[in-house]
């Protein structure tokens, strides 16, 4: 998960070196053969069977470039499905897993956190971009999932500068030692993104994946 928008190279890029590599063999192979052909002794002419192994591994290289041509084509449809995919998203709310979020500086955040069993003791962390504590309260140790929504203002009740910001739990079990829940974040998607592995939503400054989304609750229903 990135905390900023980046645009990265695609997987696929290797496939062009590929692509050269196979085309050179073809054509070194057919300058070959037909070099082959013009050069022969008349009285001593090319073994059939030497000549059928040769249009045949000719024919392999054939084959592997045709494949090669149409799983460009399969992988430029896949991308173009998830890039249109993920334009769907523009405009909805997004529950997500991962601990980042961006505040815009009027509208409430909403967090979730489920805590694992057998915790007797949790904190809600609420940290800014350079790492500070702001705001810290005591949270639910029951094993379900749990929402928060937090209104932009640190333990002095000040409001904070719009951006990033991070949120966390701190849990221990019965027997005094860290236990670690899973939390996640709601927000409306405003953009879309690229990276290595494919599109990606924005929520303000805040980059996730597709596969990071656990559910899409549509817009204004946070």
């Amino acid at each position: 998960m990135d905390v900023s928008s980046t645009t990265g190279t695609s997987s696929s890029s290797a496939a062009p070196t590929s692509m050269t590599g196979l085309a050179d063999q073809y054509d070194q192979f057919l300058t070959l053969l037909t070099t082959q052909l013009q050069n022969q002794d008349p009285l001593n002419p090319m073994d059939n069977k030497d000549m059928v192994n040769q249009l045949v591994n000719f024919a392999s290289v054939e084959q592997q470039i045709k494949q090669n041509d149409n799983l460009e084509s399969l992988i430029g449809l896949l991308n173009s499905s998830a890039d249109a995919a993920a334009l769907s998203y523009i405009g909805k709310d997004v529950q997500v897993e991962g601990d980042i979020t961006h505040y815009d500086g009027e509208n409430p955040v909403t967090f979730g956190y489920t805590p694992p069993k057998d915790t007797q003791e949790l904190a809600v962390k609420i940290y800014d971009s350079a790492g500070k504590v702001i705001r810290e309260f005591e949270g639910s140790t029951s094993s379900q999932r749990h929402t928060v929504t937090w209104d932009g203002t640190d333990q002095n009740g000040d409001p904070t500068e719009p951006g990033l910001y991070y949120f966390a739990i701190a849990a221990e079990n019965s027997e005094g030692d860290t236990v670690h829940g899973t939390v996640d974040i709601t927000g409306r998607v405003t953009g879309t993104g690229t990276s290595d592995s494919g599109p990606t939503l924005m929520i303000g400054d805040a980059e996730y994946s597709l596969g990071e989304v656990m559910a899409v609750r549509g817009a204004g229903n946070a």
